[in-house]
């Protein structure tokens, strides 16, 4: 998670996902991924914590009720439940999308090809308002279509980082702040992007929620 740092530390990382209700839409932004994905694509030991549809049954919703999925990239662990969502409009940067069908061989297996074709698309390209106080912002590095949420809250701007991170990638030790006032994000097809899009989130941010920080999926209900 920080590039040229904390090589030797193990570290739990969340994946999850985050339900918004506005009031004409429920919107979903990622979807996480069910155990017979992350057993296809990751090595590593992990544990679910709540299945998919409970999640959204917590909230008053079901796949069927999502209305819009906002893609944060398209590696497995984000959309793994995405097609589940039958009726809902995707929202994908162009460029993740091509990326995503043509990978390099460096991502080839992090992208889930076959899971993502016949699914309800919306391109875009670039920063996008998608309802009003809801809004994607184009934070390449991670993957080259990588794309924040920023959501305006009673408590401030709130920003979903999109790609890859924890909250050490926010806040570097003392020493090297002053030359690193982020750390980039350990996977990245473009490290300066990737350093560029971290140092923009924290300086647009309120609230910075780190896509696989493990408190920040556990954050209350924000109003």
């Amino acid at each position: 998670m920080t590039y040229l740092m904390n090589f030797d530390k193990e570290i739990w990382t969340a994946v999850a996902c985050w339900f918004v209700k506005t009031e004409e839409k429920n919107i979903l932004i990622d979807s996480g991924a069910p155990p017979e994905v992350m057993e296809k694509y990751w090595y590593l030991a992990y544990e679910e914590i709540m299945p998919f549809e409970d999640a959204l049954d917590s909230v008053g919703a079901t796949p069927d009720t999502v209305d819009t999925v906002i893609q944060t990239h398209l590696h497995f662990d984000h959309c793994g439940n995405t097609p589940k969502c039958r009726n809902a409009e995707i929202i994908v940067q162009t460029s993740e999308l091509a990326f995503a069908y043509d990978p390099h061989p460096l991502f080839y297996g992090t992208y889930p090809t076959a899971m993502l074709k016949g699914l309800r698309y919306r391109e875009v390209e670039g920063d996008l308002d998608v309802v009003p106080g809801i809004r994607v912002l184009h934070v390449p590095g991670h993957s080259p279509g990588c794309q924040a949420v920023s959501i305006e809250t009673e408590k401030g701007l709130a920003v979903i980082s999109g790609f890859c991170a924890i909250q050490a990638n926010f806040s570097p030790p003392e020493k090297i702040k002053r030359i690193w006032p982020v750390l980039t994000p350990g996977v990245h097809t473009n490290s300066l992007e990737a350093f560029n899009s971290a140092k923009r989130i924290g300086e647009t941010a309120d609230i910075v929620i780190a896509i696989h920080d493990m408190d920040d999926a556990s954050l209350p209900h924000i109003p």
